[in-house]
């Protein structure tokens, strides 16, 4: 027999206990049901799919015998034209009168496109997340092209963008968790709350906070989370049923952002396209450099836009900047330095690394 670990959608489908919890709903059928996602979430896709397709089966119970199903399932495959390979050990005559009724729903009710669509791979759409929450939620739609502005109840603002929803339990204020589900894209504004952590879910990513500032946007099979101010991790919503481990997740930091390609199911950090000053009224004279040591400078950039940057302190100790600067971008600014000293930049993961021979 085999072990849950290795069940496929058709092996759920046809498990007496996995049948038995979808139609009773027990605490005792739950319970085990739960821990045996916890033990392996990789397979609760197939778990919900199989789930899904049993509830159908339930709502059209049979009325034909036996021998009359039989004939049924095979007039529907013909008319269909379905070529199903019998395996030796599990005749149709032998699988009961509720297993004959599912390939009859399956094929004549449900039709042969959605059992297609059953066995397709597993996704996490805004519609398929929702669907399977076990809280009523709230939905709000944004469908202007002016961003629009939803406050939580529990005083968290997010900023919606044209043509994008969030949906929350209506229990939002009394969840242990504080969870959205978005699609789209939004700016969220978390109060802090160290014992109600903030969870974001989108398209197979989940963003984790306590109190912080980030943008989230789904586009494309891509999703990225951009950090204005705080800390956030973010990991793959396989890992998001379980603790996840430091190895398993990316924490992001102001200016950085991680970028999920559902497709390949690759999750990487970079630094945004334009980073942000973490404080927001700098002053006039700030980056007035005059024969300033680029050591100096360097810690300035790095203070001013919190993103490290890695040079060879011996070989540019004799440099010196003289050149006035206001409001230009983090990366222009880092282009007039660079040219000024003869240096050039390049960027690693969330490091700036400078690279030059030096001044005389």
């Amino acid at each position: 027999m085999k072990e849950y670990k290795d069940y496929n959608l058709e092996d759920f489908l046809f498990d007496e206990k996995f049948q038995q919890w979808v139609r009773s709903g027990s605490p005792d059928q739950v319970s085990f049901w739960r821990k045996l996602t916890a033990a392996y979430p990789d397979k609760k896709a197939e778990l919900e799919q199989a789930r899904e397709v049993i509830l159908s089966w339930q709502n059209q119970p049979p009325s034909l015998s036996e021998q009359e199903l039989n004939q049924e399932i095979h007039r529907v495959m013909k008319s269909t034209e379905v070529v199903v390979d019998e395996p030796a050990h599990r005749p149709f005559y032998r699988l009961g009168w509720w297993k004959a009724a599912a390939a009859v729903v399956l094929l004549a009710g449900l039709g042969w496109g959605v059992w297609r669509q059953v066995l397709a791979p597993a996704t996490y759409s805004y519609e398929q997340l929702t669907r399977a929450s076990e809280q009523p939620l709230r939905e709000v739609v944004n469908p202007k092209v002016t961003p629009f502005v939803v406050t939580l109840p529990d005083g968290s603002r997010v900023t919606l963008s044209e043509n994008s929803r969030i949906s929350y339990s209506t229990r939002f204020d009394r969840e242990t968790a504080r969870e959205v589900f978005l699609t789209g894209e939004a700016f969220f504004e978390v109060t802090k709350n160290p014992k109600r952590p903030f969870l974001v879910y989108t398209d197979g990513l989940v963003t984790r906070v306590v109190g912080t500032s980030f943008t989230v946007r789904s586009a494309d099979a891509k999703v990225s989370v951009r950090v204005r101010s705080g800390q956030v991790a973010v990991y793959r919503m396989r890992e998001a049923d379980k603790k996840a481990r430091s190895e398993e997740q990316i924490l992001l930091t102001p200016n950085q952002q991680a970028t999920f390609l559902e497709k390949e199911n690759r999750l990487t950090r970079s630094v945004v396209e334009n980073p942000a000053p973490l404080q927001k009224d700098l002053p006039i004279n700030e980056f007035q450099f005059d024969n300033t040591p680029i050591s100096s400078v360097f810690a300035l950039l790095e203070r001013t836009y919190g993103l490290p940057i890695v040079y060879d302190k011996t070989a540019l100790h004799n440099c010196y900047l003289t050149v006035p600067m206001s409001n230009e971008p983090f990366f222009t600014k880092l282009d007039i330095v660079c040219r000024t000293i003869g240096a050039t930049y390049q960027v690693y993961d969330t490091q700036i690394v400078i690279t030059g021979p030096g001044c005389d």
